[in-house]
């Protein structure tokens, strides 16, 4: 009973640390989104699955220090070093965010190198907080031996898991057929950017997402459109392209609205929270894009309280771009669930 007795103190500390770890998290995601604490949502499905992961955790630690077999002051510390690490990364976040010290201007394969420096860090802190709930249950259920690396598995194996889960929502491509919308007018559709190619034309992705925003204006299914989009330095924004490409077609210019500075998607729907949605009001924004990416602007909506609703372009892809695009996306929803970046 002295060894347990013993383990009593870190034990707190991990408690208070895992708590604390999680509390932080839920802080940052809606802080460094201009967001309060008061529109906490517990049944969104990203704060679902960052408290899962902390319920889960503290159960396996109970487990963990009341097998006699398992008290081991090594584990306990390994635990704790990761906990403290976590903190740090949250930390760190906060300078790189807020701190005008650190020149994190410019990109970074292709995005912003500030947008990946806290995403690097957010990434890092999540897989040592799944690496020590993986651990701790190992350790209280498995075998001794190679267990650091078994949990290594384990681990990887359970952020497999969480991509195909996100795979699923972005497979869904059914949901934003314009069949769901007959019937119904929208005040604004709103285009996301996309890849501008040279001499400011719209990418083929792109080029779908507008054209697409034309016929439904054409069908008068839309009143007003917003296109969203900033641009790499030295380059014609990807709403600018949107629009001339519309203007050239005859679309009157005072019925469009420019948004320019937007590097992610994220962006852009904070955009139309703060410029266009109007929560009293609850009339819903049509988002046109592709159906691989309306699965996420939904859940980002979701996260910001923009009532939207998806159509999909008539764009197709080849089989190979088809896989490509969604497991990307597939992989982007899962880090907005996560960090709501």
């Amino acid at each position: 009973m002295k060894a347990r007795r013993g383990n009593r103190s870190p034990l707190t500390a991990l408690l208070i640390l895992t708590i604390v770890n999680l509390l932080v998290l839920l802080f940052l995601k809606y802080f460094l989104n201009g967001l309060l604490l008061t529109e906490f949502r517990i049944d969104y499905i990203g704060n679902i699955l960052d408290v899962a992961v902390t319920i889960l955790f503290l159960i396996g630690l109970g487990m963990f220090f009341y097998k006699k077999r398992t008290a081991d002051n090594k584990k306990v510390s390994l635990l704790l070093s990761f906990q403290i690490l976590i903190i740090i990364s949250y930390v760190l976040i906060v300078f790189v965010e807020k701190a005008n010290f650190i020149n994190l201007s410019g990109y970074l394969f292709g995005f912003p190198i500030k947008k990946v420096y806290v995403g690097f860090l957010f990434i890092s802190g999540e897989l040592l907080q799944l690496y020590s709930l993986i651990y701790v249950w190992s350790v209280s259920f498995g075998a001794e031996n190679l267990i650091g690396v078994r949990a290594i598995v384990r681990t990887a194996a359970l952020v497999i898991l969480l991509l195909v889960f996100a795979l699923s929502f972005v497979w869904n491509v059914r949901a934003f057929s314009e069949k769901k919308i007959e019937g119904n007018t929208f005040d604004y559709g709103c285009v996301p950017g996309a890849a501008v190619w040279s001499h400011g034309k719209p990418s083929p992705i792109f080029e779908g997402r507008i054209r697409k925003t034309l016929d439904l204006y054409r069908k008068e299914k839309i009143k007003k459109i917003i296109l969203t989009g900033g641009h790499a330095p030295g380059e014609i924004s990807e709403s600018e392209a949107a629009f001339n490409y519309l203007v050239n077609l005859e679309v009157p210019k005072e019925i469009i609205t420019l948004e320019t500075q937007s590097s992610t998607t994220t962006d852009q729907i904070k955009f139309l929270r703060t410029s266009f949605f109007d929560a009293q009001k609850e009339k819903p924004i049509l988002v046109i894009s592709d159906g691989f990416h309306l699965s996420r602007i939904i859940q980002i909506s979701k996260f910001f309280k923009v009532n939207t609703v998806g159509v999909a372009s008539d764009h197709s892809l080849s089989v190979g771009k088809t896989l490509f695009y969604r497991a990307r996306e597939g992989v982007a929803l899962l880090l907005f669930w996560f960090f709501a970046i």
